[in-house]
């Protein structure tokens, strides 16, 4: 009787009134972090014309923001539990945030890079200490819950960046971008501050000697794997000598990196955690799908932009209106996850996901807008079904104090996945773009239709709006080879968007790894 109580009824009322102040703190932090990856884009030129910088000098403000991300995530779990998670998100935020003000305030580019390396060390710290605040807020009966509402903003703030940022660059200038951070990130803080609770924390790792071996490797090894990556396009690739020393770095640098975890009695990154089945298959899983998302994500607004003509501003707003619909699904997801079980749902998500990549690959130079929505609608209603899912799934195996580094490590696959997606695309598009101009070249045989009937005709056309014979001739000859180039664009659209959907394929064979790992650990919400 004594749980029926007044008393007890209000201590539940309370904690749950709290948990909902937990999660605004948390949400805010970790949906800044992920926005700040895509809003810079739209506003590149501006920043070139004001700062005197070249596209690729200016490239820098956002490699230099996923780079130190990407050395910060594999951390996350150490630091936790050496200065505590609430310290430690705490910390994060208000780095961020002071980074934001710096960066607006900058006036030169080395400036502006110094700082977006600064706040992207802040925000490295927000999206997986987050995600663990979030799932140890709530009860496990209702981690399904606390899954979804982390999933819904982190997916949807790569998606809001490109329109948020477009909208603030035309309205104001490029520093708005940055100050947008700054009152969402004090509202973070103060409610980190004052909601979340003072979690144990492991004490002995707090005392432990720092591994400052493996701090150097880990900073040499994945900060230059991410520069390949982010800057391999651009520079050629392996005909540039920056690119292959920086290779090297990687390779001897993670290898270093793993032996020395392996034999470190207080490791930074706890490798051995990729021993548990469900582990090392989620991390896999979510570098696919990172491919995928991110792939995508890269090559849609281009697509939108430069084929059909649409502002950075109104491919975002394209792209925002199918991302509503992953909102549903991960409504859907966290309740049935938790009361069939994990892989059944990965099924679906990836099939869902294949199928609306597929229905991407039949774009035309003028496609309307209504035959491209339906493969994003699929693909943005998959999300639920993947994100929920594959993080259950994945840190099933873990105990709670390991929880921080698994959470880590997730987002750090799909971050890389996505990384790596980029990078393949970009080149990629650049290799079939000129093989399908090529070949269009050739089929078209330029020099017979510049003598025959339609030369004419488009001459004709051209002579009418004022321009001479000759000149009507050579604007005619350009605006075929307009078309050309624009179709071979398209088709290599395509290819590239087929190569997308078919790795889902890829994916299917993790899930049936995924369900046969017993989940024997903390987040166990299937049991209830």
């Amino acid at each position: 009787m004594a749980n029926l109580s007044p008393a007890n009824d209000m201590d539940a009322r309370r904690a749950a009134r709290l948990r909902w102040w937990i999660v605004a703190a948390a949400m805010t932090g970790a949906m800044l972090e992920v926005l700040d990856t895509t809003i810079t884009s739209v506003a590149v030129p501006q920043m070139m014309g004001n700062l005197g910088a070249t596209l690729s000098e200016i490239g820098w403000v956002t490699t230099g923001y996923i780079v130190s991300n990407v050395i910060v995530l594999p951390m996350t779990g150490w630091l936790s539990d050496r200065f505590g998670r609430k310290r430690y998100f705490a910390a994060s935020i208000i780095l961020f945030t002071l980074a934001s003000i710096l960066c607006a305030a900058s006036t030169s580019l080395s400036a502006l890079i110094f700082w977006r390396v600064v706040q992207g060390l802040g925000g490295g710290g927000l999206l997986a200490t987050g995600q663990v605040i979030l799932l140890q807020a709530f009860p496990e009966r209702q981690r399904g819950m606390a899954t979804a509402i982390f999933g819904m903003g982190v997916m949807m703030g790569p998606l809001l960046g490109p329109t948020l940022g477009g909208y603030l660059t035309d309205n104001y200038s490029w520093p708005a971008i940055f100050w947008v951070n700054v009152p969402f990130g004090l509202v973070s803080a103060i409610l980190t501050v004052m909601y979340v609770p003072d979690a144990d924390y492991d004490h002995n790792a707090a005392d432990a000697p720092i591994d400052i071996p493996g701090i150097v490797l880990l900073i040499a090894g994945m900060g230059s794997l991410q520069t390949v990556l982010e800057r391999g396009q651009e520079e050629d690739w392996w005909s540039s000598r920056m690119i292959c020393w920086l290779a090297a770095v990687t390779v001897v640098s993670l290898v270093g990196f793993v032996i020395r975890e392996l034999r470190t009695e207080h490791p930074i990154l706890d490798v051995r955690l990729f021993r548990l089945p469900s582990l090392a298959s989620g991390a896999a899983f979510g570098a696919l799908l990172g491919f995928s998302l991110y792939g995508v994500a890269f090559l849609l607004p281009v697509f939108l932009q430069t084929v059909r003509g649409y502002t950075a501003y109104q491919a975002g707003i394209i792209q925002l209106a199918p991302a509503l619909a992953s909102t549903f699904s991960f409504m859907l997801a966290g309740p049935l996850t938790a009361r069939y079980g994990a892989w059944r749902f990965l099924v679906l998500g990836t099939f869902l996901l294949g199928t609306g990549t597929l229905l991407l690959t039949c774009f035309t130079s003028v496609t309307a807008l209504e035959e491209v929505l339906p493969g994003l609608y699929l693909r943005s209603f998959s999300l639920g079904f993947l994100f929920i899912p594959l993080t259950i799934a994945s840190l099933s195996q873990l105990k709670p104090a390991q929880m921080g580094a698994g959470s880590g490590i997730i987002n750090l696959t799909r971050q890389l996945g996505g990384s790596v997606g980029i990078a393949v695309l970009s080149t990629l598009y650049a290799r079939r773009e000129s093989f399908h101009n090529d070949a269009l070249c050739a089929r078209v045989d330029i020099a017979n239709v510049a003598r025959g009937p339609w030369l004419v005709h488009a001459r004709t056309m051209m002579e009418t709006h004022g321009l001479s014979a000759t000149a009507a001739r050579e604007a005619a000859i350009a605006n075929l080879l307009g078309l050309i180039h624009r179709e071979s664009a398209v088709l290599s659209f395509n290819d590239l968007f087929l190569v997308t959907a078919l790795l889902s394929i890829g994916m299917l064979p993790l899930i049936a790894a995924l369900r046969r790992a017993p989940m024997t650990g903390s987040v166990d919400i299937a049991a209830h």
